[in-house]
């Protein structure tokens, strides 16, 4: 019995590392960080050895019933790590917007957590958010969303019934949330654009592509500065959907 037991929990703590692993590896903002694998591996092996206790005890006999509950374990683990790829992709976009907007296009920074080139208000946004999430004790919530899923989803019984609908509206929901952001620089720099138009109509010899991006360069930076507190709610807001996503597909 005692090894029946041991070979139960052995399992629970395997299956739950594919439920909890990518959450570590893919999701922001643990991907944002350059933490040695070595580490996360020890972190997600210790968290589902502590989670494993409270997972009920099973045991599989069949290599194929094994071989769907660590599938169905894995997809599971995706779908937690893709609420937060969305949620931070949306500010990453709002970011984008902004760039291309304001003139800062052509000004690519290197992220560092992806080390790849990104969009420079982008990567400052997403990493603000990431802030917020540690700031607001956003990774004690997510320890809580994976202890309770553990109750509503046993290991092994994937049992995600929402319809596409439910992914549709995140989807539009969290871009929405995300353009919020930097809505009040992004109505500010239309406003300058419209204003340079009539300006270049009425002067001609203008040249209003210099004019239009040093204004736009200033006004960008004043704006941001102004409306830098929209951000926190908006962060928030986004981390809570994501915290929220995969319960409401059950």
């Amino acid at each position: 019995m005692a090894l029946q037991a041991s070979t139960s929990w052995t399992l629970n703590v395997l299956l739950l590392s594919l439920r909890i692993g990518p959450v570590f590896v893919l999701a922001p903002p643990f991907a944002q960080t350059q933490v040695p694998a070595r580490v996360r591996l020890c972190l997600v092996l210790a968290l589902c050895a502590c989670l494993a206790n409270n997972a009920p005890a099973t045991m599989y006999t069949d290599g194929a019933v094994l071989l769907i509950a660590a599938a169905a374990e894995l997809m599971l683990g995706l779908a937690i790590a893709f609420s937060f790829q969305v949620a931070f992709a949306a500010l990453t976009f709002a970011g984008r917007v902004l760039d291309v907007q304001a003139g800062y296009g052509l000004a690519m920074v290197i992220d560092p957590g992806s080390r790849e080139q990104a969009p420079m208000f982008g990567t400052i946004l997403t990493l603000v958010a990431g802030l917020l999430f540690f700031a607001s004790n956003g990774h004690l919530e997510l320890l809580r969303l994976l202890s309770a899923l553990i109750v509503a989803i046993p290991v092994g019984e994937l049992r995600l019934t929402g319809d596409p609908q439910t992914l549709i509206g995140y989807f539009g929901m969290t871009l929405g949330i995300g353009l919020s952001a930097v809505s009040a620089v992004v109505i500010t720099l239309f406003l300058i654009d419209i204003s340079i138009a009539f300006l270049s109509r009425a002067l001609p010899q203008m040249n209003a592509l210099m004019l239009g991006l040093q204004i736009k360069t200033i006004a960008t930076l004043l704006m941001m500065t102004i409306s830098a507190g929209l951000l926190i709610p908006v962060a928030l807001r986004l981390l809570t959907h994501a915290l929220s996503f995969v319960p409401s597909m059950e």
